[in-house]
């Protein structure tokens, strides 16, 4: 008798695999920034703020690589060099901007790829993905709005 998994395997496509893989990679890499920001902020309102930005980040790449395990591919372990990027700004509040361009990029990359994904549990994911990074970028802008950067 076949069991249930083995009908189940679905074999993962190069691009999808590749797009996932990008997107854990900067996802990583914003909870690496994320966390060095914060040990930067100066009140601890903007603290708290960027830790659960940093949060979302690790929990965004976790579940990315876990979609990737789930439709047969091999996740990414790659940090990518946006934290590289946000380092080279001088000033605090300029990495701050830098970080939400880079949130931005990850919903626009969502949204230019969502109509390929065949998948309902990963779009569905990707649409949650996207909405937490407008969240996030909101309360960044509202943060730097009352002046807590």
């Amino acid at each position: 008798m076949i069991g249930d998994t083995a009908l189940r395997v679905v074999e993962m496509d190069s691009q999808l695999e590749g797009f996932l893989n990008l997107l854990g990679e900067a996802e990583r890499a914003g909870g690496r920034i994320l966390h060095e920001l914060t040990e930067q902020a100066s009140s601890l309102e903007l603290r708290e703020m960027l830790k659960k930005v940093g949060h979302d980040e690790g929990y965004y790449a976790s579940e990315l690589s876990a979609h990737v395990r789930r439709l047969g591919g091999t996740p990414s372990t790659k940090t990518g060099d946006f934290v590289e990027k946000v380092r080279a700004v001088a000033d605090f509040r300029g990495r701050l901007d830098l970080l939400n361009r880079g949130q931005r990029w990850v919903i626009r990359k969502i949204e230019e790829n969502s109509a390929t994904v065949r998948d309902p549990h990963l779009g569905a994911f990707l649409a949650v993905m996207a909405d937490g990074h407008r969240v996030n970028i909101g309360a960044l802008e509202d943060a730097l709005k009352k002046g807590l950067a």
